[in-house]
């Protein structure tokens, strides 16, 4: 494990090392979904779908009865 920098000196050298350093995966995968009209439009869909049923208490989704853990 490297030593957290303590001079000011270091720890410009340390951003800088990080500023150059290529983005770990997780963060090119998200700007590739980001980048998607596919990906963005089902989020939409997905967002206004959680916000019909969330928000209207007269219809709610059914649970399949596979999915509920059996009473103790």
């Amino acid at each position: 494990m490297p030593k957290p920098p303590k001079t000011a000196e270091e720890l410009i050298a340390f951003f800088a090392a990080k500023a150059t350093a290529p983005p770990p995966e997780s963060s090119r995968m998200l700007v590739r979904h980001f980048q998607c009209k596919e990906s963005l439009e089902l989020s939409r869909i997905l967002v206004e779908a959680i916000d019909r049923y969330a928000t209207n208490d007269s219809q709610q989704l059914v649970v399949p009865s596979e999915l509920l853990p059996p009473l103790a």
